[in-house]
């Protein structure tokens, strides 16, 4: 390793060696802004890596806290005059430090305030400290946000008044900054904080509540007109997508439906949705119920066809008997002592008269099978739906009309049977309910089909027109193919008897010219010939001892001959 290190700095060397003065210059400087960079860099990491001392300081506590950490000797760094850093094992005894200077910034003061009660404050007093503990605790609750940095809220309690209508409403203004990244707060952030400071003073409604921002803007402004025309802009186009994927989604399903019957064949397209109209309701109900039921005693078995459901009205929970008799003689009541009962003289005669007295009292408590229901309807359901179709008829062809030059047809009009059928089948599709209010209609309707008839005649007429030309065509071919095959016969035998005539003249001549050879022979005359009637005797002479030696090849030779010409 150390080897390996001394040639690397000998080459190093010997490469420095080479370079003149003005490369050495500027590769030095450049060495030299690298070890700056790298100070610089490491500097700066140190610097990240301290944590928070103290954050949203007066300038007032942020120079004595500053200067009294400088004058200690502790490494710090700040953030404007708001925020002092400082490293992480300094953090505890820095506090230290400034807790026995008695330099502790002042934080937002909350319910601490209550911790030391004096006995000569007054209710004014109380109600100031109580307000601002509430703000403090506001402020401090605010400030945990995830997008707010800091928070200051500002509650006015009114005086109180003899009468409700004088009095006026408590208000709240809240001021926030963000965090540091965060440009802004979405609205549902906002109405979050409305409700909490809202909920956590007493009196204090949410159109009492003013938040602002760090520019002093009013951000939960929501009940402007524009704003609000927007917004419900918005829902009534959300629900008309939601209606009319609602209507698709059922469109398609009936297309389904009829396709199976009407969308295949010759005229496949026998039916037409008019119309389809979906109506919702977006009312949110509330229902509660409570429903009064007998009582089962034995419930049904769903295996036997029979029911053996056995119920009553109520079952008895608790019930008092009670019976009083009296025999004997009765008594009038009479008034105190010593003075004339206000009886009338007829009555005393009758008095202490014997007398019965008879009470029956029978009282049962009996308890009903109750259902207690509280329901709510999702935020929209199907009101109305209003379909209409038609129907065409179904079309036959019955053959080609040799007048016209199209097709015979015959129209057989949708029965009253089907009508009534698909009128079925569509109500189950869309879940009809006459109760609700929904109407389908399916009425038969014979279409026009003219172009499309005509353009099939047309057709027809194109491919007779086609067949006829190929017809004529392949005649026409015939003709002219049989035309020269006479030809080509006649051209062999007008050869073939030219050929003849030639052979029969030169073998004519040939007979003369032996014969007129043979007589000079025998004469004994000594005739010249030429050359070319010597080769072609002697030729002849060869094929003919050639036809006496092999007729058969001389025969076949002659054949192939001919089959060439």
């Amino acid at each position: 390793m150390l080897e390996t290190l001394r040639s690397y700095l000998k080459k190093l060397n010997e490469g420095l060696a080479k370079l003149d003065m003005t490369r050495k210059i500027i590769l030095g400087v450049v060495a030299g802004v690298v070890v700056i960079a790298l100070v610089f860099v490491g500097s700066m990491s140190s610097d990240q890596g301290k944590v928070v001392l103290y954050k949203g300081l007066e300038s007032k506590d942020f120079a004595a806290v500053s200067s009294k950490l400088q004058e200690l000797g502790f490494n710090f760094t700040t953030n404007g005059t708001e925020a002092i850093f400082v490293r992480p094992e300094d953090r505890e005894r820095a506090l230290m430090s400034l807790a026995q200077e008695d330099l502790i910034p002042k934080g937002v003061p909350s319910w601490e305030l209550f911790d030391t009660d004096k006995w000569s404050e007054t209710q004014f007093e109380k109600d100031v400290k109580k307000q601002r503990a509430l703000m403090g605790a506001l402020s401090r609750t605010l400030a945990t946000l995830r997008g707010v940095d800091r928070a200051q809220v500002n509650i006015a309690f009114p005086p109180d008044e003899l009468f409700e209508d004088k009095s006026e409403s408590v208000t709240a203004a809240v001021l926030l900054q963000y965090a540091p990244g965060v440009e802004n707060l979405t609205r549902k952030e906002i109405e979050g904080i409305v409700t909490l400071v809202s909920r956590s003073v007493p009196g204090l409604k949410k159109e009492n509540v003013s938040v602002a921002g760090p520019d002093g803007e009013i951000l939960n402004d929501f009940d402007n007109e524009i704003d609000k025309e927007k917004w419900e802009l918005k829902q009534v186009s959300e629900k008309l997508k939601i209606q009319e994927k609602e209507r698709i989604k059922l469109l398609t399903d009936i297309q389904k439906s009829l396709v199976y019957s009407y969308g295949e064949g010759t005229y496949g397209d026998r039916f037409d949705i008019v119309r389809l109209d979906l109506k919702m309701r977006w009312d949110k109900e509330e229902i509660e119920r409570h429903e009064v039921e007998p009582v089962v005693m034995t419930p049904d078995d769903p295996k036997t066809p029979y029911s053996e459901r056995v119920v009553k009205d109520s079952l008895e929970v608790s019930s008092k008997t009670t019976t009083e008799q009296f025999e004997g003689n009765g008594f009038t009541p009479e008034g105190p002592a010593g003075t004339e009962p206000n009886i009338p003289p007829g009555y005393k005669d009758r008095d202490y008269q014997k007398a019965k007295y008879t009470k029956k009292e029978d009282i049962k408590n009996n308890e009903f099978n109750k259902t207690h229901r509280l329901i709510k309807k999702q935020p929209w359901e199907l009101e109305t739906v209003n379909l209409s179709v038609i129907l065409d008829g179904r079309w036959e062809r019955l053959g080609e009309n040799e007048d016209t030059g199209g097709y015979n047809r015959k129209y057989f009009p949708v029965t009253d049977e089907e009508l009534q059928r698909v009128t079925d089948l569509l109500k189950k599709a869309v879940g009809f309910d006459i109760a609700r209010g929904d109407q389908i209609s399916v009425r038969h309707l014979q279409k026009d089909r003219s172009r499309q008839f005509d353009e099939e005649d047309d057709d027809l007429r194109r491919q007779r027109t086609i067949r006829r030309l190929l017809m004529a065509t392949l005649i026409t071919l015939l003709v002219l193919a049989l035309v020269s095959l006479i030809y080509q016969a006649i051209k062999k035998e007008i050869e073939r008897r030219r050929r003849l005539r030639e052979e029969e003249l030169a073998a004519q001549q040939q007979m003369m010219r032996e014969a007129a050879l043979r007589a000079i022979e025998e004469e004994g005359v000594e005739v010249e010939m030429s050359l070319e009637e010597r080769a072609r005797r002697e030729m002849l002479e060869n094929a003919i001892n050639l036809a006496k030696e092999r007729p058969e090849d001389v025969a076949h030779l002659l054949r192939t001959w001919l089959a060439e010409e």
